[in-house]
């Protein structure tokens, strides 16, 4: 079996395959502040709780955006499977033709979902990774990755509004049920929500402007914690959570010569 794992800012996501199969995903909150013995006792405790044997897991292949966790995840995977784990860095063949300025520079996570993207759709692709930080990639119809771009995450305005001022509380981040908030805490949900999913839209209307785009041929896709809020009623949305998993899987067999 492999275990993919997805290192994200926010969210660490798990996937197990067995071959070809995702037979179970997972997640937990990432946390730099974890020790290497807190993280590798709930990574086996989940497993355990689903069925999994530890000793089954013979290969784990990591993306890693929290340089802070690099050490942490290597050693955990070493102490699980005895070996070091592969790791989503320079070297290691992702099939991804990347037309940006410094390659090397594209985060690992941006990379693993535009490999699965480009496996999975045709035409045009534009990625919207809802996050703490929010990415927005384009890849064409030729399936080159032309770079993309890098917004705050709606939690991250949340951050921002509440400690530029004096008063102002957190709130729950949701869709309101009217534009105009009748009182502080729906004033700021209003603005957050409306505000994150405007920015979205108009980046994607900018991309599709700007690349002359078909919207017919253009797969717009949403990922992450807050996907759910990005109803763009505009555009015909996939949700697609599994992206980073399954583009870590398609790595995994391009590097071990198991690519169909």
């Amino acid at each position: 079996m492999l275990l993919a794992i997805d290192i994200d800012n926010r969210t660490t996501d798990f996937g197990v395959f067995d071959q070809e199969e995702l037979v179970d995903k997972f997640s937990i909150t990432t946390d730099k502040n974890r020790s290497v013995v807190e993280i590798k006792l709930m990574i086996k405790l989940i497993l355990m709780d689903k069925n999994i044997k530890l000793s089954d897991i013979q290969e784990i292949i990591i993306s890693n955006v929290v340089p802070e966790l690099s050490s942490s995840y290597e050693m955990i995977g070493r102490e699980l499977i005895g070996k070091k784990p592969i790791f989503i860095s320079a070297g290691v063949k992702t099939g991804l033709n990347i037309k940006c300025e410094s390659p090397r520079e594209v985060g690992s996570d941006r990379i693993i979902r535009a490999v699965a993207a480009t496996r999975k759709y045709k035409g045009n692709i534009i990625i919207v990774s809802a996050s703490s930080i929010t990415t927005v990639d384009y890849i064409n119809a030729k399936k080159e990755f032309l770079g993309g771009l890098i917004l705050p995450g709606i939690n991250l305005l949340q951050d921002s509004l509440v400690r530029g001022s004096a008063k102002l509380p957190h709130v729950e981040l949701k869709r309101p049920d009217d534009i105009v908030g009748k009182n502080t805490e729906k004033a700021i949900q209003a603005g957050l929500f409306f505000a994150y999913k405007k920015a979205v839209l108009g980046i994607i209307d900018e991309i599709v402007e700007g690349y002359s785009l078909n919207k017919e041929d253009t797969n717009i896709l949403i990922t992450g914690p807050y996907a759910h809020l990005l109803d763009l009623s505009k555009y015909d949305l996939i949700r697609d959570d599994d992206l980073g998993i399954y583009g870590l899987k398609i790595i995994y067999d391009l590097n071990t010569k198991k690519a169909s």
